[in-house]
């Protein structure tokens, strides 16, 4: 579908320090990103977050702020939502 495109921000330094407190060295491999903007009849919402393929998506700047546009093909998995407690 030409309109199954999602706007996403990359959850950078998410989950880079383990519970023991090991610093995990590999930032630029983190698959996961919130999705801010959702195209009409996706499976995706506003809030979820997503695990994607890395270099699929086109990166933007608005402000301050990096983001990516992504097709939903390049989603892996849907593992959370920012509302949920444990997401």
């Amino acid at each position: 579908m030409k309109n199954d495109y999602i706007m996403i921000k990359p959850l950078d330094n998410i989950e880079n320090i383990s519970e023991g407190g090991i610093i995990i060295a590999a930032p630029t491999l983190n698959r996961k990103a919130i999705v801010l903007s959702v195209g009409k009849n996706t499976e995706v919402k506003k809030g979820d977050i997503v695990l994607r393929n890395l270099g699929k998506s086109t990166p933007h700047t608005i402000g301050d702020h990096k983001i990516e546009i992504i097709h939903i093909n390049n989603l892996i998995a849907i593992v959370g939502n920012i509302n949920d407690e444990n997401g």
